[in-house]
């Protein structure tokens, strides 16, 4: 977790402003589906930006604006769900490379730890 940039109680009352005029804006335009994906993912995806919490932020911007995206312009959900899955296994791949680089990797530990005197 990255230091945040501002303080919590403004980060939330920035979002916060944002997500009402984000409402402000849908309701002028009419346009409530998709556009509530954007009013909601964009003011949580700052707040969690400035509270040093980027790779959260990412994650909350790729969901919230591709479901945007895939109502906005109907796209087959039989050629989603492949993406979808190959790119989940490319995440996963990418987080545990990362973590093995940086030395984060945890030990292979097993679930339950029995001692010898408990076994008897």
């Amino acid at each position: 977790m990255s230091k945040p940039l501002i303080a919590t109680n403004k980060a939330k009352a920035l979002s916060t402003a944002l997500f009402l005029i984000g409402l402000a804006i849908i309701f002028f335009i009419d346009s409530w589906w998709p556009g509530i994906m954007l009013v909601i993912g964009i003011p949580l995806a700052l707040k969690q930006f400035l509270q040093g919490r980027i790779h959260d932020a990412a994650i909350s911007l790729f969901v919230f604006v591709g479901f945007f995206i895939i109502a906005q312009f109907n796209i087959s959900w039989k050629i989603l769900v492949p993406i979808l899955f190959i790119m989940a296994a490319v995440y996963i791949l990418c987080k545990e490379w990362v973590k093995s680089e940086t030395g984060e990797d945890e030990e292979d530990t097993p679930i339950i730890d029995i001692d010898d005197d408990e076994k008897e």
